[in-house]
């Protein structure tokens, strides 16, 4: 009858639509449909038959058509995800792109596969990741060469997803991945541009590297090499910044982490 009940097919509700709510609900919970949500994920999550569930939302008249933010009933006591804020604590936010699999980000990242999906058990099925999906990305099991440090950057600021950069300290180089940055100008409509700085905050020196997008969406990256050496460096931050010809950081700091352990 609903041939199509686990293939993702919501839309985001509209300024000014008017989406049913949910009929009363007792003893079951209300939940509030989210990106990636199909009828079918829904009752497999919970472990509810999905008949059951489409049958407690009678104002739902097609089960392969729903809203993000819609709310519905599940016939049944379920523990609520876990809130934005906690997820993925100890890793980095990936934003899944066409093409990916559960396999080859593993691959790409240096972590397991198990490892990969016990780390997102908000995946119903890891064998069906959506465009612009957020993944948590584990610590690598794979040890770093020596010299080479892994510093995760945390936002300083709501909305911004994180940022995972290598640092080679006897090399004086970096790779950076951000995630999640919104346009500069959005924070203040003087800034205008994004960049990562390896800081030595004792000596007062800074290493700037520009960060581009990458083609992916909401991904920007970075690269830069130096002479000298990283040792003694405590620090990756990232700016946004009113001009390109800073030498060292003036805008607002947007993510930061540490280089030391």
């Amino acid at each position: 009858m609903y041939p199509n009940y686990g293939t993702p097919n919501y839309i985001a509700p509209m300024m000014n639509m008017q989406v049913p709510g949910p009929p009363a609900c007792p003893g079951g919970t209300v939940y509030t449909i989210q990106p990636g949500d199909t009828m079918f994920r829904i009752a497999n999550r919970y472990g509810i038959d999905l008949q059951a569930l489409i049958r407690a939302n009678p104002q739902i008249p097609n089960p392969n058509v729903i809203y993000v933010g819609q709310r519905i009933c599940i016939p049944a006591i379920v523990t609520p995800p876990p809130p934005p804020g906690v997820f993925c604590p100890d890793g980095t936010i990936y934003i899944v792109q066409r093409g990916d699999t559960m396999f080859n980000i593993a691959r790409r990242f240096g972590v397991t596969l198990q490892k990969l999906i016990e780390a997102n058990p908000q995946v119903p099925d890891p064998n069906i990741l959506e465009v612009g999906q957020r993944i948590c990305i584990p610590v690598s099991d794979a040890p770093l060469p020596e010299g080479i440090r892994r510093v995760l950057l945390r936002p300083e600021r709501t909305g911004i997803l994180g940022a995972t950069a290598f640092v080679s300290l006897p090399d004086a180089t970096i790779w950076i991945s951000t995630f999640g940055l919104p346009a500069p100008s959005t924070i203040d409509p003087k800034l205008k541009c994004y960049y990562a700085w390896v800081v030595n905050r004792g000596a007062d020196r800074y290493y700037r590297v520009t960060l581009k997008d990458s083609g992916a969406q909401d991904i920007m990256v970075g690269y830069g090499d130096t002479t000298g050496s990283f040792v003694g460096y405590d620090e990756v931050i990232v700016t946004a910044e009113a001009t390109t010809s800073v030498d060292k950081p003036t805008g607002p700091v947007v993510l930061r982490g540490n280089i030391t352990p």
